[in-house]
């Protein structure tokens, strides 16, 4: 009788690591696919900035600037600059990167490198949709120490 026990209990504990496993496999395949549809080089084609309530819309002048998005499973990195090669009225660059994770909606930016060094070591909360080609990013951006703080409102799409 104890021996069937010992049995039972064993093959219970035996189902529920197979089971614990599979789901721990199985978020892991989820976060993959989600990471990979990510995945890739996008432009940013038209921005918004609103503070408070009054609402910027700063469509991105793709004759005077560039920017581009990048993403691989886990990192991201930002590109963005004049195409007067910094010789024009208002030279700009601006770029950095860090870590990311995205659930398939909420998007968190851990920003380690930019060129706005007050920037770095930043998280930066958004969500993201994806509908074919076109990416769309939404979130606030609130650095209080720099005055900062503002909703985006930014929309790429992918190239590559």
């Amino acid at each position: 009788m104890i021996n069937l026990k010992n049995q039972l209990l064993f093959a219970i504990a035996i189902s529920c690591l197979v089971f614990s496993c599979k789901n721990t496999t199985e978020k892991k395949d989820v976060d993959a696919v989600k990471a990979k549809s990510l995945t890739g080089t996008y432009k940013l084609i038209e921005s918004k900035t609103i503070k408070g309530k009054d609402t910027v819309t700063a469509f991105t002048d793709t004759s005077k600037t560039e920017m581009f998005k990048m993403f691989n499973d886990d990192h991201f990195s930002f590109f963005n600059h004049d195409k007067e090669k910094g010789k024009g009225k208002e030279p700009l660059f601006v770029a950095g990167g860090g870590t990311y994770s995205f659930d398939g909606f909420n998007y968190q930016e851990r920003l380690q490198y930019c060129s706005m060094r007050d920037w770095e070591s930043n998280k930066f909360d958004f969500q993201l949709t994806l509908k074919g080609d076109t990416l769309v990013q939404t979130g606030e951006e609130n650095l209080p120490e720099l005055g900062v703080k503002h909703t985006i409102v930014e929309t790429y799409l992918k190239v590559k």
